[in-house]
């Protein structure tokens, strides 16, 4: 956060409060999760994890854009809210029913860490370095570099390389809304004559 110009007060500030939206983010996907799942069963987690990609780009776009403290919060607060539901909302529990034990649950979670670590390793902070580098270098070149022209060129390459992957992502979450039939977790209530011949009153 160096490069927008931000207090060190407003840098802590800022990760305060992208800590405290992301904890609370994690337990909306949940809720709102387990809400979808009684509507439509496996397909209602898968949309509401859609939605949270889909909805999570024009935020990150915005605050990564932002160079006002306040909005700086507005736009991190929001993103962290809305982009953190797709673990709770969908990720666990999909992969919950689609094991038959605690030892295929396990190795899942063992494979999903070792996916995300070993392409945050590759196309995170490396691949980004180097294309904000070579960027950096061309306006050099032009004779336009300055802490402006390294603020936008790293912010750009942040964006472009965020909404590629997000959106490879959304394209998964939406074949898998097509293709992923439901777990038949969709809860049915039971009519209030039903309730009372199921809980008959005391006598």
């Amino acid at each position: 956060m160096d490069w927008r110009g931000f207090r060190n007060d407003q840098k802590v500030a800022l990760q305060f409060l992208q800590g405290i939206s992301s904890m609370i983010g994690g337990w909306l996907g949940g809720v709102f999760g387990d809400y979808a799942a009684s509507r439509n069963g496996s397909q209602g987690r898968i949309f509401v994890a859609l939605l949270s990609v889909v909805g999570g780009i024009p935020l990150y776009g915005l605050y990564l854009y932002s160079t006002n403290f306040h909005w700086a919060m507005v736009w991190t607060a929001l993103f962290n809210l809305i982009a953190t539901f797709t673990p709770a909302a969908a990720i666990r529990p999909i992969c919950a029913d689609l094991t038959n034990g605690p030892s295929e649950r396990a190795q899942i979670v063992a494979l999903w860490i070792v996916l995300e670590k070993t392409s945050g390793a590759l196309f995170g902070a490396p691949l980004v370095g180097y294309l904000t580098e070579r960027m950096l270098e061309t306006s050099h070149q032009n004779g336009q570099q300055g802490n402006e022209q390294k603020a936008q060129a790293l912010a750009y390459n942040l964006f472009t390389l965020s909404s590629f992957f997000w959106g490879v992502c959304s394209l998964f979450w939406a074949i898998m809304l097509v293709t992923l039939k439901n777990s038949g977790n969709v809860e049915v209530l039971p009519s209030p004559s039903q309730s009372k011949r199921r809980f008959p009153s005391p006598v």
